[in-house]
């Protein structure tokens, strides 16, 4: 497994993808098997930071070489994604796996705030609202995964849900980015639904004023999230957003 280039790594998890497509849980241990060797291989190869683009970045050999890790990182995507809605999360939280748990995370948080690919960041939203599903259920007053909640609402939420949304690369015109668009705003209810007022108060006392936004606006947010339309709540997001972009004093930069 170790030895795996990028290419042969890549056929790999596009097997294994449609394993878990076929059978569910039933491989449940056959991936905790190799999830780890899976896991070390792809985050020892792939580079923290993005990809180089533009001129210089597509010679003969190194554009080669790049083009195979963009592979393996879109396969990637789809292979976490593949085990996430598949009832497979436990997976990432086996104790041999649990040293991959942040990389991962901060490879998902990286690519759902400002990935190019509008699909990608969509799946990488989706795996964070199942993430969240899974392992935001206290037993005994005790986090399931200690940290997580935390980060979900000081890290995730203000970054994806608000900042990358605020960015005016994010184009509400193209219906790609309204899908997308979509997913961050379910995945604010179901912070809502877990966390209740731990969420909604970090979120509008500390997102919302480093956005300049008025204080009748927050108290509008609070109000849809906590009814039952998520059409409504959408609509009035996006509002809030585009209003947020326009009285932008500079402060805060949103491109």
């Amino acid at each position: 497994m170790f030895l795996f280039q990028p290419r042969e790594l890549v056929g790999f998890l596009v097997l294994i993808n449609q394993l878990i497509c076929k059978f569910n849980t039933l491989v449940r241990d056959i991936l905790e098997e190799i999830y780890p060797a899976v896991a070390g291989r792809i985050f020892n190869i792939l580079p923290r930071d993005p990809f180089p683009s533009g001129p210089g970045s597509s010679t003969e050999n190194g554009g080669k070489e790049i083009r195979e890790l963009q592979e393996l990182q879109r396969t990637l995507y789809t292979f976490l994604h593949v085990i996430a809605t598949h009832d497979l999360s436990s997976v990432f939280l086996s104790p041999r796996s649990r040293g991959y748990l942040d990389p991962m995370m901060q490879l998902l948080l990286r690519t759902a705030c400002g990935h190019k690919d509008t699909l990608v960041r969509k799946a990488c939203v989706q795996i964070f609202i199942r993430l969240i599903k899974d392992w935001c259920t206290r037993s005994y007053g005790e986090e399931m995964v200690p940290g997580f909640q935390s980060f979900i609402i000081e890290v995730f939420a203000t970054n994806c849900c608000l900042y990358s949304v605020l960015d005016r690369s994010f184009e509400f015109r193209d219906a790609n980015t309204l899908v997308l668009f979509g997913e961050i705003v379910l995945a604010q209810k179901i912070m809502y639904e877990k966390f209740g007022n731990e969420f909604l108060i970090h979120f509008v006392s500390k997102g919302f004023p480093a956005a300049h936004c008025p204080q009748d606006l927050a108290e509008e947010y609070c109000q849809k999230l906590q009814g039952s339309d998520i059409k409504a709540l959408k609509s009035f997001y996006q509002s809030l957003i585009e209003s947020l972009r326009h009285q932008q004093n500079g402060s805060l930069v949103f491109r």
